[in-house]
């Protein structure tokens, strides 16, 4: 966290200099301020979401269905928790963190990961009034598959 912190604030005090020299900074400022005021409500609401999670969900049956003792399973369990799973990094990550990081191996970790990120079952409405069921189809064939052979390949290729 700490290493992100220092490129975040290099790249905004850079970002700064360069608004600064063309007369833009306070916009730079009053737009970031905005934006935070919008995205707090959210981090509050997955914050409490999360400290529900870690309070009713035990940590030996998520290590038991998504942990190394789950085997394969993990790697088929996690997809469909990631595809499930809405929202966007805000609500995503601070989820994952606090109540998986612990409990998954890293293959279902990166499946569950690849799966939220590829397969949104949000968006399943709008591709299909707008997109056709044919490119549904092509799409979630393409899909269900990748975020399982991507946590296989983890598991392989970093342990478990």
């Amino acid at each position: 966290m700490t290493d992100t912190m220092i490129v975040l604030g290099l790249m905004a005090l850079i970002l700064f200099g360069v608004a600064f020299r063309k007369g833009l900074h306070l916009e730079g400022i009053r737009g970031g301020y905005h934006m935070f005021l919008k995205v707090v409500p959210l981090l509050f609401l997955a914050f409490v979401l999360v400290g529900y999670l870690n309070l009713l969900l035990p940590k030996e049956i998520l290590s038991d269905w998504l942990g190394e003792s789950a085997g394969w399973k993990g790697l088929f369990i996690g997809p469909v928790i990631g595809a499930l799973v809405q929202g966007g990094p805000f609500a995503f990550f601070p989820l994952f963190d606090s109540v998986f990081r612990d409990t998954v191996t890293t293959g279902t970790a990166v499946a569950m990961i690849t799966a939220w990120g590829m397969i949104n079952i949000g968006h399943l409405p709008y591709e299909a009034a707008f997109l056709g069921p044919r490119f549904i189809m092509l799409k979630y064939s393409l899909y269900l598959l990748f975020p399982t052979i991507a946590g296989f390949l983890a598991n392989i290729l970093f342990g478990p």
